[in-house]
């Protein structure tokens, strides 16, 4: 379960977006904006919560290595509609939504940069701007 920002949200509102760690934002998406600043891939994409259905903007990053110290990449879970962003923001959407798990719906930008390449410019992806949904809505 998130951190409900209740003193940041009562002063300015529902933000546009949130960060991997459930923080509000309210500037336009960058993918210089995630949390981490060694960041080499950024999922930027539409997430709802299971309970009640309120959509979020959120964005997710990786730098290349797993805990363990593997390379990995967000690429493969975006193809097969893994990519999750685990409990959606808490802003208290329903009793039950903040303690339970969101469902993703679109993948909104992908970007990616690769510093061992000397390229450390975000270039986005529209390929794999997919929609995350079965035919089913689920």
């Amino acid at each position: 379960m998130n951190n409900y920002y209740e003193d940041i949200i009562s002063q300015l509102g529902e933000p546009l977006w949130w960060d991997e760690h459930a923080v509000p934002r309210y500037h336009e998406f960058s993918p210089e904006d995630v949390a981490s600043i060694y960041a080499k891939e950024v999922v930027f994409f539409l997430i709802k919560c299971q309970n009640c259905g309120k959509e979020f903007k959120v964005a997710i990053s990786n730098d290349g290595y797993d805990r363990k110290y593997d390379k990995f990449s967000l690429i493969p879970h975006v193809l097969n509609k893994s990519i999750g962003y685990g409990d959606p923001p808490n802003i208290k959407c329903c009793d039950a939504g903040p303690s339970m798990t969101s469902d993703s719906v679109r993948v909104l930008e992908f970007w990616h940069r690769y510093f061992e390449q000397n390229h450390f410019d975000w270039e986005r992806v529209p390929a794999l701007e997919v929609n995350l949904e079965d035919e089913y809505g689920t």
